[in-house]
Formats: C-alpha cells, structure tokens, sequence
C-alpha cells in the first residue's frame, strides 16, 4: 500500500490510538451542555427575594449606543437584561436548581424574564454558542463513527474546532 492511500484512512496510528477518548470527551461535553439546558428550562426553581446593588451599561462601538444593562445584587447573583432598565431596586429572582442560573427577574411593576440575556436564556448569546457547540459535536460524532476514512488533518480540526468552541462557551459562562 503507498503513502498516499494511508493517508485517507482511519488505519492511521495516531487516530486509533485517540479516537475512542475523543468520543468520549464529546459525550461528556454533550451531557453536561444538556444538563444545563434540563436545568434552565425543565427543574423547578427556587425563588428569592434580593435587591440591586448597582449595574453596568454595555454599549456599542462609537455610537455608544446601549446594548444591555448588567446587574449586581446584594445576595451575590449577576444578571443582564437586554436595552431595558430595571428602575425598582427590589426585585423578585427566580434560580434554577442545579447551577443556580437566574431564569426569572420581576420587580413589583414588571415582569423582565423576557429581556434576560444572560446565561442560557433565549436572548442570550450563550444559548447559541453552545447550540453551535452541539451542532458541531454532532457532526464530529458522525464523522469519527463513521467507517469511512478521513484524514489526520480532519481529526485535528475536529479536536481544535470543538475545543475552540468549549472554550468560548465557558468564557461566555464566566462572564455572564
């Protein structure tokens, strides 16, 4: 057999070797992005009480003009509500159970669950990087399943890719 037709094969060493432990991390990955997703959306909530202690007003570029106003409260939660100001500072927070995510904020006048953007709420960016993540998770399964060939170099971009994107998702939970 030539170089030239290993190369397209899934014989390679270094393939066999690390193929089964990426599979594995990729499920792993999948499980708890699910696992946040069950959390946010399905597992009941535990609801508190809290005021705001200050916030930030994120603008863009040199329009300054405002994006979404980040909040501080004084039991320690951090929320961010899309272009909408939140003027009372007693507020009612609904957590989730698992990860304590805020999943609802109500002031005595409004309700502001629909202007969430942080963590995984519709609004938030978070919820579609990691949408992106599970998307490419699930093509990079169906490719190193497969029993046809793909190249080294196709393995490493599923590695970086993947790994690129898990990286934005935590950044993104960090800050948000």
């Amino acid at each position: 057999m030539t170089a030239q037709s290993n190369i397209y094969s899934t014989e390679n060493e270094f393939i066999i070797k690390n193929k089964n432990v990426i599979i594995y991390l990729m499920g792993a990955v999948v499980f708890f992005i699910l696992l946040g997703f069950i959390d946010y959306y399905v597992l009941p909530v535990s609801k508190t009480t809290d005021v705001i202690t200050h916030y930030s007003v994120q603008t863009t570029g040199k329009s300054k003009q405002k994006v979404s106003y980040h909040y501080f409260t004084q039991k320690g939660f951090t929320f961010s509500t899309a272009k909408e100001y939140i003027e009372d500072s007693n507020i009612e927070i609904k957590t989730s159970l698992l990860f304590k995510s805020i999943t609802e904020v109500k002031s005595k006048t409004k309700n502001y669950t629909n202007l969430l953007s942080s963590s995984l709420s519709i609004n938030g960016i978070l919820f579609y990087f990691c949408l992106v993540l599970l998307f490419s998770i699930g093509i990079s399964l169906k490719i190193l399943i497969s029993k046809k060939g793909f190249s080294e170099n196709t393995f490493y971009n599923i590695i970086c890719f993947n790994s690129f994107m898990i990286f934005v998702c935590l950044y993104m939970m960090y800050l948000f």
